[in-house]
């Protein structure tokens, strides 16, 4: 009869233990999700940064074949650097694109091979290297 008893005051729900485990495992997976977000984002700024390089390298081969007295290497210097306000004034670009995740300004080098590279804070944008 107690038995019986104790059994309907029994409420349905659920116990402190069980709360505790399932907050802690939701806990542990949103941190895996954080961690995996800021992967991606940091991902994708570099994978930004690769585009607009590219769109800058193919501005200035347009400047170059436009203008190409202005950009001549001379035979002492290895490489000439073109400033981006250049591209911008001349009209080849609408704005000047800032990296978004290395450094605070793109540097255009013309090398003497007549190759081009895009650089920020030293690291080569453009060509992109597998």
């Amino acid at each position: 009869m107690k038995f019986k008893s104790l059994q309907k005051k029994k409420r349905a729900g659920f116990t402190l233990v069980e709360m505790v485990i399932v907050v802690t495992i939701l806990g542990i997976l949103s941190g895996i999700g954080f961690m995996k977000f800021g992967k991606v984002q940091e991902t994708s700024r570099k994978n930004a940064d690769y585009v607009a390089a590219a769109n800058l390298a193919t501005a200035t081969s347009l400047y170059i074949s436009e203008h190409p007295k202005e950009v001549e290497i001379s035979d002492k210097d290895n490489e000439k650097i073109i400033d981006t306000s250049t591209l911008k004034s001349k009209q080849y670009i609408n704005y000047e694109p800032k990296p978004q995740s290395e450094g605070d300004k793109f540097v255009i080098k013309l090398l003497k091979d007549g190759e081009i590279q895009v650089l920020s804070n030293n690291k080569i944008f453009y060509p992109k290297s597998e």
